[in-house]
C-alpha cells in the first residue's frame, strides 16, 4: 500500500493536503456553513474558489468565528502557478482536482485564480490510442509509397539506360551493314578485263 505522502513531499511537488470540500459560489468567510450540500465542521479544510473578490481565493480553515488561510498556502509560493489539490467530498466537487494558475500571486493583493484540472477518462485515452495508431499507419503508408516510387523511377532508369543503348548498338549495326553493301567490286578476274574502265557496283 503507497504511503500518504509528507507535506515536505507535496511542497516539493506541488500538491497541497486534500481539502474536504470545495466552492461552488461566492460566500462569507465566516462561521459555519453548508459547502457543496455538505455542513462544514470546525477545523475542515475547504478550497475557496468562487469568491467574487478573487485575492480572497484560497483554501481555508473552517471556524465558528473568521475564516484564516490554511498554513501550506498562505504565501505565494505555496499559492504559485500549477499547485494542485484534492477535493474529498460534496455534491459537485467530490474526488475532483483543482489548480492554481495564477504565476507566484501576492496573497491578499492579487487575484488567485483556480480552475478544476480534468483527468483524462478511460474512454478519452483509447480514443488517444486509436488516434496515435492511425497516424503511425499512415505515416507507414506514406514511407511504403514513397519507396515503391523511388523503386519505380529506378527501374525506369535503368530500362530508360538499357532501351539507348539498344538503339545506339542498332543503328551502328545498320551502318556496318549499309557500308559492307556499298563495297566496290570489279567485273572480272583481272584489271584488263574492265570495261570502258568503269567500276560496276554490287549493292
Amino acid at each position: 500500500m503507497a504511503r500518504p505522502a509528507t507535506a515536505a513531499v507535496r511542497l516539493l511537488t506541488g500538491e497541497r493536503e486534500p481539502v474536504r470540500l470545495a466552492t461552488t459560489a461566492n460566500i462569507l468567510l465566516h462561521g459555519l456553513k453548508t459547502i457543496d450540500g455538505v455542513p462544514c465542521e470546525v477545523g475542515d479544510r475547504v478550497l475557496v474558489k468562487d469568491q467574487s473578490d478573487p485575492p480572497k481565493n484560497g483554501i481555508y480553515t473552517v471556524s465558528e468565528g473568521e475564516w484564516l488561510r490554511a498554513g501550506d498556502a498562505r504565501t505565494a509560493r505555496t499559492l504559485q502557478k500549477g499547485t494542485t489539490v484534492h477535493t474529498q467530498i460534496g455534491t459537485v466537487n467530490v474526488d475532483r482536482v483543482f489548480q492554481f494558475t495564477a504565476d507566484e500571486p501576492v496573497v491578499g493583493t492579487d487575484a488567485i485564480a483556480i480552475s478544476r484540472l480534468c483527468r483524462p477518462t478511460f474512454q478519452t485515452l483509447s480514443m488517444r490510442r486509436k488516434r496515435c495508431a492511425r497516424n503511425e499507419g499512415a505515416e507507414d503508408a506514406t514511407e511504403a509509397s514513397a519507396g515503391q516510387a523511388a523503386a519505380s523511377a529506378s527501374t525506369s532508369a535503368a530500362n530508360a539506360g538499357q532501351t539507348a543503348a539498344d538503339v545506339v548498338a542498332t543503328a551502328a549495326n545498320l551502318a556496318s551493314a549499309q557500308a559492307a553493301r556499298r563495297v566496290p567490286v570489279w567485273q572480272g578476274h583481272l584489271p584488263d578485263d574492265r570495261v570502258g574502265g568503269r567500276l560496276w557496283y554490287r549493292w
